[in-house]
């Protein structure tokens, strides 16, 4: 309890999924927060579910809308909401988009749609708060990649391509914001069990959806409980989930092998039967 009491915390796609079970779990043990998104009724909902989480009449709870894609945007508020709340401890980056779709069906918009959110969405944010944090001396960065981001998979051209540049990017601040007491975790989870598998599957091809499978399949809250226990020790990369820690293991220890073989079987098995 006394680790996260007096905190405060910025949480980026604060309204839903990963990003509020996580608001809710921090609420919970003393942490003061501020709530991210684009969307204020989600938010104000949310804000109403973590008062019902809190320990203490001192905590507090906030919202402020950004499109996180807006460098502008985000800088301004941002430089605001440090002002009116305070100078984050740690901020955890959890708004993002994605689909699983053929290569060839993704257009250039949708592409650039997903970078800019998933990455420069990110990256603006850490900009934004990186001044604050050096000036208090010291903080933590919580980026929220996924198993997409260390093994890619058929059908996901685009989603890995935006998780595997936070994972590059999140180990080269990991080196960098040392020297400024200031530390960086990532988590990659498989899947989990938001509202974007709804929206994904009326686009993932059948291939990637029997690949994707072997990961296995979480719940919001138990992210949220590997997010809270890496920040508590000061873990770089967390990989959530029994089934994704071992697929993770096999694809390092054979250089991909153990994964891609199977894999490849699994994708040519499906689209035979998807041509009869």
């Amino acid at each position: 309890m006394a680790f996260f009491s007096n905190k405060l915390a910025f949480i980026t796609g604060g309204s839903s999924g990963i990003g509020l079970e996580t608001a809710k779990l921090l609420a919970s043990q003393g942490c003061s927060l501020v709530l991210i998104a684009r969307g204020k009724p989600l938010l104000d909902k949310a804000c109403q579910d973590i008062v019902a989480c809190m320990d203490k009449t001192s905590q507090s709870v906030n919202t402020i809308s950004i499109d996180v894609a807006d460098n502008n945007d985000v800088r301004q508020k941002i430089s605001a909401a440090v002002e009116r709340f305070g100078i984050p401890d740690i901020l955890i980056n959890s708004a993002g988009v994605g689909s699983g779709d053929y290569f060839e069906n993704i257009s250039y918009d949708r592409f650039d749609r997903s970078m800019k959110i998933n990455v420069y969405g990110t990256r603006n944010t850490i900009s934004a708060v990186l001044p604050f944090m050096k000036q208090k001396g010291g903080g933590h960065i919580v980026n929220i990649s996924s198993m997409a981001g260390l093994i890619g998979m058929f059908g996901y051209s685009l989603y890995s391509a935006t998780k595997y540049a936070l994972v590059g990017f999140s180990e080269c601040l990991r080196s960098e914001l040392k020297l400024f007491n200031i530390k960086v975790t990532l988590i990659c989870p498989p899947e989990v069990k938001t509202p974007f598998i709804e929206e994904e599957s009326k686009t993932l091809p059948p291939e990637g959806r029997a690949v994707k499978i072997f990961a296995g399949l979480l719940k919001p809250r138990t992210v949220a409980q590997a997010i809270v226990r890496s920040i508590k020790r000061n873990k770089f990369l967390v990989v959530p989930g029994i089934a994704a820690k071992f697929l993770y293991f096999q694809h390092r220890i054979s250089n991909g092998f153990f994964t891609r073989t199977p894999s490849d079987w699994i994708v040519k098995f499906v689209a035979r039967r998807s041509r009869k």
